[in-house]
């Protein structure tokens, strides 16, 4: 079964406690007891550190994301068609 950190393998999360608390971290692995996170820490040269999933917010993308441009009004209708 897959719970909320198996959802965060791969992905930047932000860590909101603890020794690293407001710095971002790529989650590597969860652990066996699925709660605790194997993460990397952003900028510190691959310093490793464990986590658990509690303490971690996950960073949207929508924040990085630049905004969906208009393809005019005959575009958009004809996109608009085919969904």
């Amino acid at each position: 079964m897959i719970n909320e950190a198996d959802i965060l393998v791969n992905n930047e999360v932000k860590i909101d406690r603890g020794f690293y608390a407001g710095k971002t971290a790529l989650v590597r692995k969860v652990m066996a007891d699925g709660r605790s996170l194997e993460v990397e820490i952003a900028r510190t040269s691959g310093k490793i550190a464990f986590v658990d999933v509690t303490f971690v917010s996950e960073i949207r993308e929508s924040q990085h994301a630049k905004p969906v441009k208009s393809l005019g009004p005959i575009a958009n209708s004809v996109v608009k068609d085919t969904i």
